[in-house]
């Protein structure tokens, strides 16, 4: 039996796990941590620091199958900016990409992946940065009571449109059953991956 609740602060070494593990052949980390013996490290590290702060600032719903939590899903609320949120905080995320792979090469990875800006709902709601499952709870329809959770309430009237992205092509079934609809396509670099952004309208 699974059950969803908000994320604490206690969660996020759990969270920045579950994520490594469930990101770790995805095709953007593929492409931006080419090393297959240290990416599930360097995932997790990267993503460390936003997942503390979604936690501390966003919306964070987890999955929890006993006492361990298998899932989490971070939404960024409409208008905050969560790199600025609150005092300056070390380690951050472009800071540790930077320390991982390099100045150079980590601004690209940034630039490619800030062209998808245009791609935003004209009113954008939540976006949904992280929905990761832990690989041997995958298939069981956590995820998908992860996001039907979320969408349940950034869907009121109002709130504008969520949204989120992805760079699998195996993931687009999954949002258009739950009415995500692709709004464009980003070709992050030559012979790279394709960022999809989907709409949650």
């Amino acid at each position: 039996m699974v059950s969803l609740r908000p994320a604490t602060a206690a969660d996020v070494p759990t969270l920045r796990t579950v994520c490594a593990l469930a990101y770790r052949d995805n095709p953007l980390m593929r492409w931006v941590l080419p090393d297959d013996a240290t990416r599930a490290d360097a995932c997790a590290a990267w993503l460390g620091p936003a997942l503390e702060r979604y936690v501390a600032h966003g919306r964070v719903d987890v999955a929890v199958a006993g006492d361990a939590v298998v899932a989490v899903a971070a939404w960024r609320p409409a208008g905050v900016d969560l790199a600025g949120a609150g005092a300056p905080v070390l380690p951050s995320p472009a800071g540790v990409l930077r320390a991982l792979v390099g100045a150079t090469r980590a601004d690209e990875v940034l630039t490619a992946l800030a062209r998808s800006a245009p791609l935003a709902p004209t009113t954008p709601g939540a976006y949904l940065n992280y929905l990761a499952v832990h690989p041997e709870h995958q298939g069981r329809g956590v995820g998908a009571a992860l996001l039907d959770a979320g969408l349940a309430t950034l869907r009121a009237p109002g709130a504008g449109t969520p949204w989120l992205a992805t760079t699998d092509p195996a993931n687009l079934p999954f949002y258009a059953r739950r009415g995500c609809t692709a709004a464009g396509t980003v070709d992050l670099a030559p012979g790279g991956p394709t960022l999809t952004v989907l709409h949650a309208a």
